[in-house]
């Protein structure tokens, strides 16, 4: 390499941040090195394998090919490249050639770091006298090793820097938001909501019962409910249209006692455990957008229990014992008259999967306007059994791009009890009734029994 070294009064060695994160090289701040000049860039080897490996990079991938034809010129005769003539400082651009050298003789460089090869190729560059090099970077290290070296440095500050680019992969990004943003600008706002009666539910986990006890149990269940006593007549007639002798009663009463309640027992504790644990669970939806939801689907999925319409009530009686038929010689016209059903408008919800102590709850709307909401109530029994119970709400809709999904956790105290501690064994009656009974007492004076499903038994008493 010809170059005319003493007629430099700077020689820097540049990191590959200076090529690849920095203003063209004519429009670096180069005063603030040398204020007159003429300065010579040398770029070392290592920052040449630096800014090749950048040239497919999505950001730096320009900048790298940039700076590489930058320096296509000293492939021929030329030794130096003129990067700029002025304002002073003059400066211009050259390869190193670096002589080889002992590594063990540089206890602090490590030969595979590329900032250690940067100033250790700084050192041995050949021709420059070290009195005139200055290492330039952006980053602590190479500044830090260069010093301990004894060569000059410079930190560049945030003047040297390109402004904030965006890379082919970034703009693309960004348009791809754009279009989403647009298509979410077309489709309805969704807000999913649980509100519960209570903070959390009490359950009861029944031990089995022993074989004795569960005798004593099913013993108490038929003597409270003996075969009811009807006068004898012959003609069936009992002196009215209306009140005859019932001849199957004795023929349902003995299937009662000994099919009925014996079924019954086999799932006695289960079934006491249905009174415990019910909550009632408010779903709300709403559209704050500006966009109607089109063909709105809402599947709500229990886990850890069963979803229900209204509270369960499970008799510890059981099934009622059979009651005396009330026989008519008047025609029965029940149900020969059946009220048309309304067409469902295309604004109004519909359930169209019932809960019914099952798992899941369907719910449908053709058009659910902006600026609407919908409420649906439910009664969720928490199984004492199941690690938690968990209420998902999935909503979907054909002008909605994915789904909207929210979910509640029932918090639930279990109580491990026995049959006997929860009832009275000569009576059959809680000893504390659960919510639900508690309810329907209080629905009594309104005689609105709408509410509840009663699962086996006669609960007027």
């Amino acid at each position: 390499m010809k170059i005319n070294w003493s007629q430099f009064e700077t020689i820097a060695f540049i990191d590959s941040n200076i090529a690849l994160e920095c203003l063209a090289l004519e429009q670096l701040p180069w005063s603030e090195i040398d204020n007159t000049g003429p300065i010579l860039v040398l770029v070392a080897p290592t920052v040449l394998q630096e800014v090749d490996a950048k040239k497919n990079h999505a950001r730096l991938g320009d900048h790298a090919r940039r700076f590489n034809r930058s320096m296509r010129p000293l492939l021929g005769e030329q030794s130096t490249v003129q990067v700029r003539q002025s304002p002073n400082p003059k400066v211009e651009l050259a390869l190193a050639d670096c002589s080889r050298f002992d590594w063990s003789n540089y206890s602090t460089l490590d030969p595979d770091e590329p900032d250690s090869r940067i100033v250790a190729q700084a050192l041995h560059a050949i021709g420059p006298p070290q009195s005139a090099v200055v290492v330039i970077s952006q980053d602590i290290r190479p500044l830090h090793l260069a010093k301990q070296h004894g060569l000059r440095t410079h930190h560049i500050g945030e003047n040297w820097l390109r402004p904030k680019e965006i890379s082919e992969s970034e703009k693309k990004a960004a348009s791809l938001k754009r279009e989403l943003d647009a298509m979410k600008s077309r489709e309805p706002s969704l807000s999913l909501s649980f509100k519960t009666d209570t903070d959390s539910v009490v359950t009861h986990r029944i031990r089995d019962l022993a074989d004795i006890e569960r005798k004593d149990f099913q013993d108490t269940i038929l003597s409270l409910n003996p075969m009811s006593e009807q006068a004898r007549d012959p003609l069936g007639l009992g002196g009215t249209l209306f009140n005859g002798y019932d001849h199957s009663l004795f023929d349902r009463h003995q299937r009662w006692q000994e099919k009925v309640v014996p079924e019954f027992m086999r799932d006695f504790e289960r079934k006491i455990e249905l009174n415990f644990g019910q909550i009632e669970i408010t779903f709300r939806i709403e559209n704050s957008g500006q966009v109607p939801a089109e063909s709105l689907l809402i599947r709500l999925v229990a886990a850890g229990g069963w979803l229900n319409d209204r509270y369960v009530l499970a008799s510890p009686c059981g099934p009622h014992a059979p009651r005396i038929r009330q026989q008519s010689l008047l025609p029965n016209f029940h149900n020969q008259f059946i009220r048309p059903t309304s067409p469902v408008g295309k604004h109004e919800f519909t359930v169209i999967a019932h809960p019914k102590r099952s798992n899941e709850v369907q719910i449908s709307c053709s058009d659910f306007r902006h600026g609407y909401d919908f409420e649906y109530k439910m009664i969720a029994w928490v199984d004492p059994w199941a690690d938690k119970f968990e209420l998902n709400a999935i909503v979907t809709a054909t002008n909605l791009y994915g789904n909207v999904q929210n979910s509640i956790t029932v918090e639930k105290t279990i109580i491990e009890s026995s049959a006997s501690d929860l009832l009275f064994a000569d009576s059959m009656k809680f000893k504390q009734p659960p919510k639900s009974l508690a309810l329907l007492v209080a629905a009594k004076g309104a005689r609105d029994f709408s509410k509840f499903e009663f699962d086996g038994g006669d609960w007027d008493d």
